[in-house]
């Protein structure tokens, strides 16, 4: 219905989840990796709703579902995309070796990789590939999407203020930082595991793994990053609820398009600039 609406704009996002809390609310053994093997199983449901005509039956390891004919003349079991055969499907992975970016490799689906050092994401590619060569297909690296907090002011001292001072300081203080400690996972954001988990901050966030500060610094470490994961095709930027501030945040997202992006127009992968 979305993607009638949006007369095919749709990109349609999937994620295996990786907090407790949601296992618990579902019943879901996350621990095992029961909730990449049921991520596999759904998609296979709806890739199968989207494209293939009934009747049909799935009989799954964790569903069973039918698809029945047009019933009573009247009556039809799923609506088609009006993408086809479906709207473009991204799959976001977080782990080394990640099964859910092998999974985008295998099928050619669109790899997002969450925010976490340059250098540990740049394992994400090495699992993409390896899912492609499980299907033949040969993987771009123009369709790899880098999730990166980003903030840009007038000058570098405004931008740290208004970032590891302001929402998205206290966003990583309060909630993302406790969370990934809770796991364990404070090495993701290391830029070397000799670092204390006691130093990881949002200041060194900061420092380290997020893009922020002037216009001409956040060009440089956005093209640090492109070239330390060797090349990916689109940044998503991580948002942050600044209605204290909305017009901080509505600065930093005009001068990110009008003065940092037209500092890299040459950051394209080299598939992508061939076609």
């Amino acid at each position: 219905m979305l993607d009638h609406l949006a007369q095919g704009r749709l990109n349609f996002g999937v994620a295996a989840s990786g907090l407790p809390s949601d296992w618990a609310m579902f019943n879901v053994d996350g621990m095992s990796g029961q909730n990449r093997e049921m991520t596999r199983e759904s998609l296979e449901i709806i890739l199968k709703l989207w494209t293939e005509d009934g009747p049909w039956e799935h009989q799954g390891k964790f569903w069973t579902v039918k698809k029945p004919e047009r019933m009573y003349d009247l009556l039809e079991p799923h609506i088609a995309p009006f993408q086809k055969p479906h709207p473009p499907i991204g799959v976001a992975g977080l782990s080394k070796n990640s099964d859910t970016l092998k999974m985008a490799g295998e099928h050619g689906f669109l790899p997002m990789s969450l925010n976490l050092n340059p250098g540990y994401v740049r394992s994400h590619w090495d699992a993409v590939e390896e899912g492609a060569r499980r299907s033949g297909r040969n993987p771009h690296r123009a369709d790899w999407r880098l999730v990166r907090e980003v903030f840009v002011a007038e000058t570098d001292e405004e931008a740290w203020k208004l970032s590891v001072e302001g929402m998205m300081g206290r966003m990583m203080r309060e909630y993302f930082l406790p969370l990934l400690s809770n796991f364990g996972f404070f090495e993701y954001l290391k830029h070397d595991p000799d670092v204390p988990d006691s130093e990881v901050t949002p200041e060194y966030c900061a420092r380290h793994n997020w893009l922020i500060g002037s216009p001409e610094t956040v060009a440089r470490r956005l093209r640090e990053v492109y070239d330390d994961v060797g090349g990916f095709g689109v940044l998503l930027v991580f948002c942050f609820d600044y209605a204290d501030n909305p017009e901080a945040w509505h600065t930093s997202m005009r001068l990110l398009k009008e003065e940092v992006l037209p500092r890299v127009p040459d950051l394209i992968p080299a598939e992508a600039a061939a076609v």
